[in-house]
């Protein structure tokens, strides 16, 4: 069995959101509307690290959800080439039905310096505001109308002295007018993200991400607002382990405490014998705690988490995925029910969930990709949690795309989703949608 991580008592590289986890993807024109299923809520043992290629992937075995996801338009920046430009969006985070920011980011030509690509929806249309960011976003969160962050990583050139691009973490401010770049701490120079941010209130903001040489052999990296100036906050790390990274953070509601979500290293990473366990924390208003996290079966090698998201003290979700002993990536679900964490069975899929979402605890998203056809092609992936099981909603991908994902999801508060991503045809274009 695979081993849950140790107990102390004392929070997305996305999946397509995490820096190291991109597809190479770009550009241009806008989406045409576009209608397919979405979902209606109803009342209510360690191991070597295999390679990641994945099989094409099997049927979905629940039945598909009855109601409307649609995409809707979004700009993308115009670089003048398309087919070698990259829009691609990370994450979301809406406060009202007419009130909703997207960021990632944008570049042509090959992987390195990026510049930061900020959408809002005001009720009726995306559109791009402008922004000094240098680099990639990867969370955002919308404390109220005039503050709201976003978090990344800046950087991308290569550095001969360390065989590496350099990347420095990145933390952006909306005061209701523009966006500013806020000083952010780097405890590696030469390497340090962050991939998630959350906010219990306007002077108490997380963000979490990891900082190191190598990913998945770094640390794990927690960075706190208090409404003043970005501080590092330490967090523990499981025993025995070679590295840890924070995918994700979220708020649990009532008790203004926090979910922390990633994986934890074992032995040398991307080798035959380097693995990874699910990595949950807890902070509990004056430090954070490590959490056993769900058991997985037997038939996995590998797990690590990319999302979280908490209805109460007593339900949460995470997602991310785990490697099966045939080499195949699939979609994990693991849900907290106030005592423990637990796999939940989904779809039988071969893919990675990257975020997850919920209007209610019968009324949880989760979103990311699978892996189809002869050449392991990604294709955006969307379920649903109806209070009794996950249903996948049927694609409502592009017409003519050749690879598409979506790294983030979230609710509006008024019952609404938006999911963000990317789509490629020969370049890259950014891909929103929305349900209902």
């Amino acid at each position: 069995m695979f081993k849950s991580l140790p107990v102390s008592v004392s929070r997305r590289v996305r999946a397509w959101r995490q820096p190291w986890r991109h597809l190479v993807v770009a550009l241009f024109l806008g989406l045409a509307l576009t209608v397919a299923a979405c979902g209606t809520s109803t009342a209510g043992g360690g191991g070597p690290a295999p390679t990641t290629t994945a099989k094409p992937s099997p049927s979905a075995t629940a039945t598909p959800a009855p109601t409307s996801w649609r995409i809707v338009s979004s700009p993308n920046v115009e670089y003048g080439d398309p087919v070698h430009s990259t829009n691609q969006l990370y994450a979301v985070s809406a406060r009202s039905p007419s009130d909703a920011w997207a960021v990632g980011g944008s570049f042509v030509g090959a992987p390195g310096p990026a510049a930061s690509l900020i959408e809002r929806w005001d009720g009726t249309a995306w559109q791009l505001v402008t922004n000094p960011g240098p680099g990639n976003l990867y969370g955002v969160v919308a404390v109220s109308a005039n503050d709201v962050w976003a978090v990344g990583r800046q950087g991308g050139n290569y550095d001969n002295r360390y065989q590496r691009y350099v990347y420095t973490t990145l933390i952006l401010h909306w005061n209701g007018s523009q966006w500013s770049v806020v000083p952010s701490p780097n405890p590696d120079l030469i390497g340090s993200y962050l991939n998630s941010v959350a906010a219990i209130s306007t002077n108490d903001v997380w963000a979490v991400g990891y900082t190191g040489f190598t990913q998945g052999a770094g640390e794990a990296l927690i960075e706190h607002w208090d409404g003043k100036a970005w501080g590092v906050v330490s967090s523990p790390r499981p025993a025995a382990t070679t590295g840890s990274v924070y995918t994700a953070v979220t708020r649990i509601p009532g008790i203004n405490q926090l979910w922390a979500v990633g994986y934890a290293q074992y032995g040398v990473a991307y080798t035959s014998t380097g693995y990874r366990q699910p990595l949950i924390e807890r902070w509990d208003g004056s430090a954070w705690h490590l959490v056993a996290g769900p058991l997985l079966s037997s038939g996995a090698f590998s797990g690590e988490l990319n999302s979280v998201v908490a209805l109460s003290a007593t339900d949460a979700w995470a997602v991310g995925e785990y490697t099966g002993t045939d080499h195949t990536i699939h979609p994990l679900i693991a849900h907290w029910d106030g005592t423990s964490w637990k796999v939940i069975t989904g779809p039988d899929q071969h893919g990675s969930l990257a975020s997850v979402a919920a209007a209610g605890a019968s009324d949880v998203r989760v979103v990311g990709h699978i892996f189809a056809g002869e050449r392991n092609s990604s294709h955006l992936l969307i379920e649903q949690w109806n209070g009794t099981a996950w249903q996948v909603v049927p694609s409502l991908e592009p017409s003519g795309a050749l690879f598409s994902g979506l790294s983030g999801v979230a609710t509006d508060g008024a019952g609404n989703y938006w999911a963000v991503g990317f789509y490629t045809t020969h370049g890259s274009m950014t891909l929103i949608a929305h349900c209902p």
